[in-house]
């Protein structure tokens, strides 16, 4: 029998909700209360596999609540009961949420309690097999942001989205990694147009999809929740942009070349940051890894001419002009490159494009370029 807590300010609505659940004969009512502070005291001594929860209510509308039982108990089934409302009502259709509305209709309260009572038989065996010998509990799951977006778990399934503003979501938690992120600030990020409380509701589906998908992939109690802020937990995702980042962090402290790391940093760059995605609020992000990966081409080219290495210095230097086609540095490098391989034809090619690329923006390269590429046949 599942063992439910209910939470509403009405105390008629309590009551009547109570005695649909008594005879539905497959639930237990193991406590209620009026409001959601009662609510999350009663969290402290019981851990309820349902709970019924009002949405609109003083003090601690049961969104809210709802996110607080989840921080303490992300297994916690939540099922919302309101009156109309069409904004609640299509987010949770959306997002595939249980909800009741008042007044509760006993078919359908028989229909939603056979729901969770499965959901609840399939999660107790999904979690007996994370505990059978030689299950991996701290698997990490692996991201790509460089180029086209992927999560991809040890299993090698992928990570399921059932809204645009859900992956968003994800992303969005992902790249402030280590942060704890405001409610607010997340919803002034995503949903700049929404009136406030419409746009709470769908933060508060998406966090609910996202936390059952990630629990899908075997990776649980991966979103914190405290003070009304989120935050991912970092220590089960690895991704490409934490690569950079890192990287980036080291050198600013030291004047080493690390050759390997930088190579295989750049060989982990597909792409612009989210090539496939529109997002306004990941532009500077995006245009700092760019300058990060050209600089490193940069570097590397010019490495590999001091170390003779012309064929390599060519490869990485032609990488960085596809790269970044108006960078001169970049046809200065791969110039140089050519040279030192007597490929002097190339060496024109590589002058007459840049003349062509700044031609665009209606100027000519700088006195330095034309100086070497004067020098080199004089």
């Amino acid at each position: 029998m599942l063992k439910a807590y209910l939470v509403d300010d009405e105390l008629h609505a309590l009551n009547m909700l109570e005695l649909f659940l008594h005879r539905t004969g497959k639930v237990e009512v193991v406590g209620r209360s009026i409001n959601g502070f009662d609510g999350l005291q009663a969290l402290d001594r019981m851990r309820p596999q349902v709970w019924f929860l009002d949405i609109e209510m003083p003090g601690m509308t049961g969104l809210e609540l709802a996110e607080k039982i989840h921080a303490v108990d992300p297994d916690a089934v939540v099922i919302f009961v309101t009156a109309y409302d069409q904004y609640a009502i299509a987010a949770f259709e959306l997002a595939a949420i249980d909800y009741l509305l008042k007044p509760i209709e006993m078919d359908r309260l028989i229909l939603t309690v056979d729901r969770i009572a499965k959901g609840v038989q399939l999660e107790a065996s999904r979690a007996a097999a994370c505990e059978e010998p030689g299950h991996q509990g701290l698997e990490v799951l692996e991201v790509r942001l460089l180029g086209a977006f992927q999560a991809v778990a040890p299993t090698g399934k992928t990570l399921a989205w059932r809204t645009a503003k859900e992956k968003e979501l994800f992303i969005f938690l992902l790249l402030h990694k280590g942060s704890s992120i405001h409610r607010d600030r997340i919803i002034e990020m995503l949903w700049t147009d929404e009136p406030y409380e419409k746009a709470k509701i769908y933060l508060h589906t998406c966090i609910s999809l996202l936390r059952k998908h990630l629990r899908q992939l075997g990776f649980e109690q991966m979103i914190r929740y405290e003070k009304e802020c989120y935050e991912l937990n970092p220590l089960r995702i690895q991704t490409d942009v934490q690569l950079f980042q890192s990287l980036h962090q080291r050198r600013q402290h030291s004047s080493e070349i690390l050759c390997n790391e930088l190579e295989f940093a750049l060989q982990q760059y597909k792409g612009e940051l989210l090539a496939n995605e529109d997002y306004p609020w990941s532009a500077e992000l995006s245009r700092q890894l760019e300058q990060m990966a050209l600089d490193w081409m940069v570097e590397l080219a010019g490495y590999y001419l001091e170390q003779g290495e012309g064929r390599k210095a060519m490869e990485m230097a032609e990488r960085a002009m596809a790269h970044s086609p108006f960078d001169e540095e970049a046809y200065r490098l791969a110039m140089r490159a050519y040279l030192f391989t007597g490929k002097y034809d190339y060496v024109q090619k590589v002058y007459s494009k840049l003349e062509q690329q700044l031609a665009e923006l209606d100027i000519k390269p700088s006195k330095q370029t034309r100086n070497l590429y004067n020098s080199f046949f004089n």
